[in-house]
């Protein structure tokens, strides 16, 4: 059992090297796989964890005593649901990996990998040198797929992402060394810093806590650091939109909410925190009403739904961390969702332009479908995953902020309208009908199916995961 996390981290990178050795169908079907054995072994930890406790599912090697590094992974209440979420997703994205890269798949599947060991490392990490690490390489990684398999502007887009993410990352790196040096005994284990934090310098704890924030604010993103999102989206590969907004968007959400048990001065901060988190969401929302691209437009939802999650965050009460976890888990998988059916859309039309696609329910039937579900998922309608979240995210957030705390909403139904309209006008407005280039092959299907799957079971049977996680 104590095997089962590192083992997580350890099988897409053992996958990684693997897929470099053999031909070009070969490592699609090793990703496939590894991402198969990965989603496996995080049932087998959930199980485990509803028998015996998240406290249960640890493991610690002593790297460097000498500094007090270890490689220490465990399975905690933030870190479960963002797990799950993270291996869903990427086994989804690996499904259709071969349908939408023409290029040599072996160096893709070995960066696709990689990015997949760094981002379960980064939410199963119990210590902050790990979790840097993790953090870098699923960074880098990300870059590598935009720049080398993404669209004609990818290079642009992806030197953008990468100058955003190593500022990101290198306010992350002071935080952490400032946090170390002034805890005693030095150490980057994250629970003995939360159990010291109090007795670290005012001063100190202003300074780390506006370093993280910006860190955050960042990945998440956050108005005005946003700006790199929609570029990187617009010119990454469908399953790189995919993993970058279902998974890597979350390393902001799961940072702030350490940054909250960190840095106990961030909680005299929370009402401003929110009220800028609010602004983002809303902010979001109109901008996305104004876009041509359907790429373009669902990472500005993104940017809404990820406001909508730091507002609940921000509220530090168990509804609103439970709230913003569920709802970053339902984002991820209705967020995957829109880009793998704008992606598909982009590749048997060849435009993600609006105005050029119509009546794609005559000849798709089965991608309306999807994107219509994934919009509900998106809005919040019952008995999807997103409606739990976002219920008890703005339950938080009223009794935390009052009606600062709803002003999201505004965010939340200007998205909605945008993403309804696109469905009107490109999915069942069937007065002009465009004809496709090519014909969708069934593992987009199988991929957006498995998606819809987790979507709706998570939202009808939310105790399964809350439950688990203890929230």
């Amino acid at each position: 059992m104590l095997a089962i996390l590192p083992l997580m981290v350890l099988v897409p990178v053992i996958a990684a090297l693997a897929s470099l050795l053999v031909d070009r169908n070969h490592a699609y079907r090793i990703s496939l796989i590894a991402s198969g054995i990965v989603l496996t072994l995080t049932a087998a930890a959930a199980y485990f964890a509803w028998v015996g406790g998240l406290g249960s599912l640890s493991f610690s090697y002593s790297y460097i005593p000498g500094l007090n590094v270890s490689l220490s992974l465990q399975l905690t209440d933030l870190s479960f649901i963002l797990t799950v979420m993270t291996s869903i997703v990427f086994f989804a994205a690996s499904i259709v990996g071969g349908y939408f890269l023409g290029s040599d798949e072996r160096i893709y599947n070995f960066v696709f990998l990689l990015c997949e060991a760094g981002s379960l490392g980064i939410f199963l990490s119990s210590n902050l040198f790990l979790f840097y690490v993790f953090w870098e390489i699923a960074e880098m990684t990300m870059f590598f797929i935009i720049f080398i398999y993404g669209g004609y502007g990818r290079r642009y887009a992806a030197i953008k992402f990468i100058v955003y993410s190593l500022m990101s990352s290198l306010l992350l790196l002071i935080a952490i060394m400032l946090l170390y040096v002034n805890t005693s005994p030095h150490t980057f284990d994250i629970s003995t810093i939360m159990s010291v934090a109090g007795s670290i310098p005012a001063g100190t704890q202003m300074l780390v806590m506006l370093l993280l924030l910006v860190a955050f604010m960042i990945k998440l993103p956050v108005f005005p650091f946003h700006s790199w999102l929609p570029d990187a989206h617009t010119e990454a590969p469908t399953t790189g939109s995919m993993i970058l907004a279902g998974v890597l968007l979350k390393f902001g959400g799961y940072g702030l909410l350490l940054m909250l048990m960190l840095v106990p001065l961030a909680l005299h901060y929370a009402m401003y925190m929110a009220i800028i988190f609010a602004f983002s969401a809303i902010y979001a929302g109109f901008v996305a009403l104004r876009q041509s691209n359907i790429k373009r437009l669902i990472a500005y939802t993104s940017i809404t739904d990820m406001g909508v999650v730091a507002v609940g965050i921000a509220a530090a009460s168990i509804f609103g961390t439970s709230g913003a976890l569920y709802a970053m888990l339902s984002h991820g998988l209705a967020i995957s969702l829109l880009f793998l059916i704008a992606g598909t859309l982009d590749h048997v039309y060849g435009t993600l332009e609006i105005d050029r696609i119509r009546g794609v329910i005559t000849r798709f039937p089965g991608l309306t479908y999807l994107f219509i579900i994934g919009t509900f998922a998106v809005v919040g309608i019952p008995l999807t995953a997103g409606f739990i979240g976002d219920l008890l995210v703005f339950i938080a957030s009223y009794h935390g902020f009052g009606i600062v705390g709803l002003l999201p909403l505004i965010g939340i139904f200007v998205i909605g309208a945008a993403l309804f309209w696109i469905i009107e006008r490109m999915f069942v407005n069937v007065s002009k009908v465009t004809e496709p280039y090519e014909i969708v092959e069934g593992a987009v299907i199988y991929s957006g199916a498995f998606l819809v799957a987790a979507t709706i079971v998570f939202g009808v049977l939310p105790f399964i995961l809350l439950g688990i996680s203890g929230l």
